[in-house]
């Protein structure tokens, strides 16, 4: 009787642990999945981003020569006080 509710015992852990397996597996699946799917959107924002990143630079590269556009960079935060008495290089 003993040897028989031991053996009933490993099954039930046995089956347990094939559950929690084939669940962890399905998620892993669907995270994949769905990493696959955003990663397209992602790569298309990083374009962006570099692209006005370079934008910025260029601008800024242009305030160097054209102060005129100081009071637009200031209104938008891209260049402050500290940024504009600062010794060129």
């Amino acid at each position: 009787m003993r040897n028989n509710s031991f053996t009933a015992l490993l099954v039930g852990l046995l089956f347990i642990s094939a559950v929690a397996a084939s669940v962890q597996v399905l998620r892993l699946s669907f995270a994949t999945r769905d990493l696959r799917r955003i990663q397209p959107r992602v790569i298309e924002i990083n374009s962006h981003l570099n692209v006005a990143q370079a934008l910025l630079n260029d601008t800024l590269e242009y305030s160097k020569h054209n102060p005129a556009i100081d009071p637009l960079l200031h209104s938008m935060n891209f260049k402050t006080n500290s940024t504009a008495g600062a010794p060129g290089p």
